[in-house]
């Protein structure tokens, strides 16, 4: 294979243009039927010239070495031009008849002794290496000049030119050995176009499968999101109501405002729903847009914005920064993550802890950016770990929102072709690493 390797690379490729085959996208199978022509081509011109010089020495015949010099001085290198040009299909059509021609000429004045019946086979047998069922029409001209040519031989007895007894002298011999080394070249050819053609089968099977898994994957997911989506949209909805009820028919103040600050409850739980809807719907189907990441300005975005936990202000924040280099990633989706994982820390919070406490760590490479953040809370069960990223799933029976928060941090995380990992102790702490590629600038 390496001897192979080593001629196609060093001999055969001299004559092909590979630029401009990847700029045309020609598939690989293609490309290995004109590697194929031009293998034909030098192999032709090697054995042609063995025969000429072998044969002077058995006195050839004057239209025998004017059909061969022909053919080497000018079709061949015609083939040769027009490979190196691009215009593949017009190289193999020339070769296919002049081909014919040439075996036909050299066939009709040595006798059916000669062998040249078995000769005749390599241009049968090139067609179909030579061309993809697709390019029927020139398998069809080809094989009709070929068969029309080994009709006329066969009714002349291959004498229509003559009988050449001078050369026909080890002739047989020398059809019979270039026939089976041409045939093996074919056959080699074909085998990889079909070896190529199957691992590409394969491969296209291989996506569809995986396709079809993640359709039903989302068919599932969907299935569930509507449901529970409306349930979860619903509640508040119904709370709201009933507390609007109860509101008409109360009298005491101090009532009133209680219903009040309930009312305020529910649809802080609608808007923190649809939020999230609206955060993995753009997920799903905006694009990156690809920006240097200020954590710090994004940090202090965030703390402010959930200032009104009422544990905000009495966990101990602890916050390393040391990016050296900077992450160019998706400001919002960054942001997203962020937000909420720093609020399923103020959510989670133990409160029989002396010193509610959440430690942020970002460091970055050259390659990635490395997010940690840990803190002291309630922590999830080992048995709720592998859960805990799924849509819908409440790993605590102190939560209160929808489920949705880690799946989307995890969508978005994915979205940036990073990885998230989580480790917990209950009652201990909770800890998201998070690493992030960094991406090519495009400021």
């Amino acid at each position: 294979m390496q001897i192979l390797d080593f001629i196609r690379g060093r001999i055969i490729r001299k004559f092909i243009d590979l630029r401009s085959l990847s700029a045309r996208q020609v598939p690989y199978d293609e490309i290995i039927r004109i590697e194929l022509l031009v293998a034909m081509c030098l192999v032709a011109v090697l054995f042609g010239s063995i025969y000429l010089v072998i044969g002077i020495f058995f006195k050839l015949s004057f239209l025998i070495i004017l059909n061969y010099l022909l053919f080497f001085s000018t079709v061949i290198p015609f083939v040769l031009f027009l490979i190196k040009k691009g215009n593949y299909n017009q190289a193999k059509l020339i070769m296919m008849v002049i081909g014919s021609v040439f075996m036909f000429v050299k066939a009709a004045s040595l006798g059916r002794e000669s062998g040249m019946n078995l000769a005749m086979l390599i241009i049968i047998f090139a067609t179909f290496a030579f061309y993809s069922i697709e390019d029927y029409k020139y398998i069809l001209l080809s094989l009709a000049i070929t068969s029309t040519l080994i009709v006329i031989l066969e009714t002349t007895d291959y004498k229509l030119l003559g009988n050449d007894t001078t050369t026909n002298l080890y002739e047989y011999e020398f059809n019979y050995i270039t026939t089976i080394l041409f045939c093996i070249l074919f056959f080699y050819v074909i085998l990889r176009v079909n070896q190529f053609i199957n691992l590409k089968l394969t491969g296209l099977n291989n996506k569809l499968l995986s396709k079809n898994n993640s359709l039903k994957k989302l068919n599932e997911e969907l299935d569930s999101f509507v449901y529970r989506t409306s349930h979860d949209m619903r509640a508040p909805l119904t709370s709201l109501m009933g507390l609007v009820t109860l509101i008409k028919n109360e009298k005491d103040p101090d009532s009133i405002q209680e219903l009040v600050r309930m009312q305020e409850n529910c649809i802080n739980k609608l808007d923190l729903h649809i939020q999230q809807i609206i955060q993995l719907s753009r997920n799903l189907k905006t694009d990156l847009i690809t920006q240097p990441i200020q954590f710090e300005s994004i940090l202090n975005d965030i703390f402010e914005e959930l200032s009104f936990f009422e544990q905000a202000g009495a966990m101990k924040k602890t916050i390393r920064i040391n990016t050296p280099f900077y992450l160019y990633s998706d400001p919002y989706r960054i942001k997203t993550i962020l937000n909420n994982l720093i609020s399923n820390s103020f959510k989670y919070y133990r409160k029989e802890a002396e010193q509610p406490s959440m430690d942020i760590d970002i460091s970055s490479t050259k390659k990635s950016t490395i997010i940690l953040i840990k803190d002291n809370g309630i922590g999830i069960p080992t048995e709720y770990i592998e859960h805990v990223f799924d849509m819908f799933y409440r790993a605590s029976n102190q939560s209160t929102g929808s489920g949705l928060g880690l799946y989307i941090v995890k969508e978005m995380v994915e979205k940036l072709n990073g990885t998230i990992t989580v480790k917990s102790r209950v009652n201990s702490f909770t800890q998201f690493l998070i690493e992030i590629p960094n991406t090519t600038s495009t400021i």
